[in-house]
């Protein structure tokens, strides 16, 4: 489906989509949630997160861990992911993006169908943004994929940080902690600008990590 396409949603708010998921996120999001709950990046991601920030942390029985019994407690700073159900959406770099429907809980009593169009759903739920940051880390994801492919080509066992420097480990591993990467003594408290400056800073250790790595040859 693309944005022009036939679509509505109304969500009855029976809370089943906030079970048992794998919520990834991306920094804009951490810092997005972060601000709402008034809490750095680096707090956010000790106390809220899985897999040193990249999921939300459910619950042992399987409940998103922001979910009350009146509905979701961060709903207006909630992911992407969040925003788009019951939609997916897919990338492909030459075709460019397109959206699927998931399949839904079978209990789940949402009514999808009458009239509407996919963006103007997508404009209702504030995804504009979280679509926007998406793309911009994509973007950054790639560049950071082609400078480790150009500095640490796989090897013969396919290591696929085979000669990789220690400053261009310590460049990847703490990308999603925009906080900790901008070291501000007070937080910058816009979101999108604090995404802005965190997307230059990692360029710089991209470029600091290549002009290394070329010195090192």
């Amino acid at each position: 489906m693309q944005l022009d396409s036939d679509f509505c949603y109304h969500c009855l708010r029976c809370s089943r989509c906030c079970h048992d998921q794998a919520i990834q996120v991306n920094p804009y999001e951490i810092l997005r949630l972060a601000r709402h709950l008034g809490l750095s990046t680096s707090q956010f991601i000790e106390r809220h997160t899985t897999n040193a920030g990249l999921f939300l942390r459910f619950t042992s029985e399987g409940a998103c861990g922001f979910l009350t019994p009146q509905g979701c407690g961060v709903h207006p700073a909630r992911p992407l992911v969040c925003r788009l159900y019951p939609l997916g959406r897919e990338i492909d770099l030459q075709e460019g993006e397109g959206f699927v429907l998931l399949e839904r809980h079978p209990q789940c009593p949402a009514l999808v169908g009458g009239a509407g169009r996919l963006g103007e759903y997508l404009d209702e739920q504030g995804a504009g943004p979280f679509l926007a940051a998406a793309d911009l880390y994509l973007e950054l994801v790639l560049e950071m994929h082609e400078a480790l492919r150009r500095h640490a080509p796989l090897g013969a066992g396919g290591e696929t940080l085979a000669g990789l420097g220690r400053s261009a480990v310590q460049a990847v591993n703490p990308w999603l902690d925009v906080d900790a990467v901008l070291g501000d003594a007070v937080l910058e408290a816009d979101p999108w600008r604090a995404m802005q400056r965190h997307l230059v800073a990692i360029r710089k250790w991209t470029r600091q990590m290549e002009g290394e790595e070329s010195n090192a040859h």
